[in-house]
């Protein structure tokens, strides 16, 4: 797995600015195995994702409530909608495309991230 800090286009499909934090502070830190994986995403359900939190500085992600050691401040984590698809479909296909890594159902959006081992909620 390699990290990306600088903007430049990623796959096909995605751009750094998508996973550049919220905050405004103009960091981007993401995985290329994070960008894999929304890429096979992707194509399963031929239709875009849309990143809703990717990358979060450590004063952002405690702003918005994140977890200590959130997956998001490492680059490796991705908070996912696809429009026109529930959340739950979402969750479920990513159930199967990310064995290793963690997955989160909730109700208006599908948390994916790529920690390397398996996590499920």
């Amino acid at each position: 797995m390699s990290i990306v800090t600088t903007r430049q286009q990623l796959s096909p499909h995605f751009h750094t600015d998508e996973f550049m934090c919220r905050c405004g502070c103009g960091e981007i830190k993401v995985s290329t195995t994070m960008v894999d994986l929304l890429e096979r995403i992707r194509a399963e359900f031929d239709s875009p994702v849309t990143v809703n939190s990717g990358f979060r500085c450590k004063s952002y992600n405690k702003r918005v409530g994140g977890a200590t050691h959130s997956r998001h401040i490492q680059g490796d984590a991705a908070d996912i909608t696809i429009r026109s698809v529930l959340p739950s479909e979402v969750h479920k296909k990513a159930l199967e495309l990310n064995p290793n890594g963690g997955v989160g159902s909730y109700r208006t959006f599908t948390h994916v991230d790529t920690r390397g081992h398996k996590a499920r909620w």
